[in-house]
């Protein structure tokens, strides 16, 4: 049913139970996982540099290929890019052929201060996400 799954990852805990449920669905479909990273350059904290997001960025999409592989899933895809988040996502979906995209949902105070990331990326995209609490 699933070909190819896409999981963005911020690197951080709330990602951890989407990129078991991603690899799960990958494992099971034979799919190919792409873990992706976006690095959004407007939202960068203070005293982080710019040039300190890439490995950032490596470092959570390796840690998804490293997850995946331990689960058999052979097929691994890992990206870092830069820009506006939820489009960057949208984006790399379309390119990849993605079929389904697998998030996390931000349960912090951020959620209240914007709209969330996975909520902006299932209004606007255009095949399934399944955002996992």
């Amino acid at each position: 049913m699933y070909d190819d799954i896409l999981i963005p990852t911020d690197g951080r805990d709330n990602t951890e139970r989407a990129i078991d449920e991603a690899v799960e669905l990958a494992s099971v479909h034979g799919a190919t996982l792409h873990a992706l990273y976006v690095i959004n350059s407007a939202e960068i904290a203070p005293g982080i540099d710019f040039e300190d997001l890439e490995p950032i960025g490596e470092e959570a999409v390796t840690f998804v290929a490293n997850r995946a592989r331990e689960a058999g899933v052979d097929d691994v895809r890992t990206t870092v890019t830069h820009g506006l988040r939820h489009r960057a996502i949208l984006d790399y979906a379309d390119e990849a052929g993605a079929d389904l995209i697998v998030m996390g949902r931000n349960r912090g105070l951020e959620r209240f201060l914007r709209k969330s990331v996975s909520e902006q990326v299932a209004t606007e995209s255009s095949i399934p996400v399944l955002v996992v609490e």
